[in-house]
């Protein structure tokens, strides 16, 4: 075999420097090492275990050159550290692109996670392996999953992940994308996510939509949780979109799906309606009369006969009950009732029924200070002032709530709806029975009833005091209850009046 042949065999070969990265083709396998054609004077060689996945005749793969020969002549190569080193490069570039890496959770260690890339081993925090990290490392061990890339250390050959942070971008891209496909007017299906007093938030697929309580139902609701609770899947409307800080906000309506009851609504003035009571409050009672549509009855029209709080103690939640509507407002969403119109006003009659001078027989309904109450009709009460209850204000007659009694009627005011009764007018007058029993001049005696700064008063008899002023004491000191004489100075009958001297 001559020179030039020999020298053009020796070209053939390539010329590898320790540590350059070459490809080659597996031209066999035996024992625990892989053979592989890389061009060179002789094969080279690469341990079975350094291979990830199964491996066959063929196969093309990139290794590193070692320049070091086994004791059989072969060309030590590493498969590993090719794959370390095409890992790194890999990563770098897509750190520098911006581009999500694959990579397979190895181990678990302090802190976080081994991460396979391509051949090379990335760190991941613990903190940054899941937007919910669960407690339990090894659900993680033998997964793959894209990361970002968010540092590395290019000298020391370090990289740290975040699946996190990745997964928070993907959201993030996934809600602005879904935002942007979102208008007004659509109708939208999503999950009751949370329920707060004042509304419930919605996932609408990585978007939240938020339905205020107004906007549930037409029905008036007091706690969004008597209607829905969380996962309940529902559907809404998009009533509008506003954006702040560069955040898009979603406003939905349960209830403009369907059409607003006060639109379509048939009641109207005059009509008797019938419906549960929905609420009660201060200032009235609320009367749910069809589905989203109530009405107020106000205090003033629950009772013709009882005080507001006495009429609605025989009212409840839930109970059915008929009224007259008084007023519909369907721009303001308003209907007035009452329960008391749907009876004759019982003033109405009352000139039929009662006259001035009247006797009339009635239960006592009140007590106050000021006089008695007294039932004499179904809505018709009148008053007894104190002054009208005996003719001798120590000789008032003792009553009590619910006891019947007699009394005459000495007026009636239909304008302000009110009935003056008195007791002691069912007897004469005292004053009237003692014309021309007594006269100027006589001497009598009597009993101390009171005494006052300005004079002392003497009970003549049942109903007829006399007024013994002070300058008529004639410096005597007296005591209630004490019997005494006094002498008649001037006598007005007409006017009830009877001044004496104290003798």
């Amino acid at each position: 075999m001559d020179k030039d042949y020999m020298l053009n065999y020796e070209n053939t070969f390539k010329d590898f420097e320790e540590g350059e990265i070459i490809e080659g083709t597996i031209i066999n396998i035996k024992d625990d090492y892989v053979f592989v054609d890389i061009g060179y004077k002789s094969e080279g060689i690469v341990p079975l275990n350094e291979f990830k996945s199964e491996c066959n005749i063929g196969d093309k793969i990139k290794v590193m050159f070692l320049g070091k020969q086994d004791l059989n002549g072969f060309q030590i190569l590493s498969k590993a550290k090719a794959d370390r080193i095409l890992g790194f490069n890999a990563i770098n570039q897509a750190f520098k692109e911006g581009k999500p890496v694959k990579g397979i959770i190895k181990a678990s260690i302090k802190g976080g996670f081994l991460v396979d890339v391509d051949g090379f081993v990335a760190f991941l925090p613990g903190s940054l392996v899941d937007l919910s990290k669960k407690r339990n490392f090894d659900y993680y061990i033998g997964k793959e999953y894209e990361f970002k890339v968010i540092n590395i250390d290019e000298q020391k050959k370090n990289v740290i992940l975040s699946r996190k942070q990745l997964l928070e971008e993907i959201a993030d891209k996934k809600r602005s994308d879904l935002i942007d496909k979102i208008k007004v007017g659509d109708i939208v299906t999503g999950k009751v996510k949370n329920i707060v007093d004042y509304g419930v938030f919605v996932d609408l697929g990585g978007v939240d939509g938020f339905v205020h309580i107004t906007d549930i139902s037409w029905k008036k609701i007091l706690n969004p949780r008597e209607v829905l609770k969380p996962q309940d899947e529902i559907k809404a409307k998009v009533m509008r979109i506003e954006e702040k800080d560069d955040k898009k906000r979603i406003f939905l309506s349960i209830k403009h799906l369907s059409a607003d009851p006060w639109e379509e609504t048939k009641i109207k003035e005059g009509d008797i309606v019938e419906g549960k009571i929905s609420n009660i409050v201060d200032y009235g009672v609320f009367i749910e009369l069809e589905e989203g549509i109530e009405g107020l009855v106000h205090n003033s029209e629950i009772s013709w006969v009882k005080f507001p709080k006495e009429a609605k103690e025989e009212l409840s939640i839930g109970q059915t009950i008929k009224a007259k509507v008084l007023m519909v407002d369907t721009l303001k969403k308003k209907i007035a009732l009452s329960i008391k119109r749907l009876e004759p006003e019982p003033w109405s009659d009352i000139k039929e029924k009662f006259h001035v001078g009247d006797v009339v027989e009635g239960v006592i309904t009140g007590i106050k200070d000021f006089g008695v109450f007294v039932k004499i009709d179904e809505g018709i009460e009148g008053l007894i002032h104190t002054n009208e209850l005996s003719w001798s204000p120590e000789e008032r007659p003792s009553l009590t709530i619910s006891q019947k009694i007699k009394a005459k009627i000495i007026d009636i005011n239909l304008e302000k709806k009110k009935i003056a009764l008195s007791l002691r007018q069912l007897e004469p007058d005292p004053w009237s029975l003692i014309e021309g029993k007594y006269k100027v001049g006589d001497v009598i005696e009597g009993v101390v009833t009171g005494v006052k700064d300005f004079g002392v008063f003497v009970k003549i008899e049942k109903g007829v005091e006399s007024l013994v002023p002070k300058s008529e004491l004639n410096n005597i000191t007296v005591n209630k209850d004490e019997k005494v004489k006094i002498k008649i100075i001037r006598l007005e009958i007409p006017r009830r009046k009877m001044i004496s001297r104290l003798m």
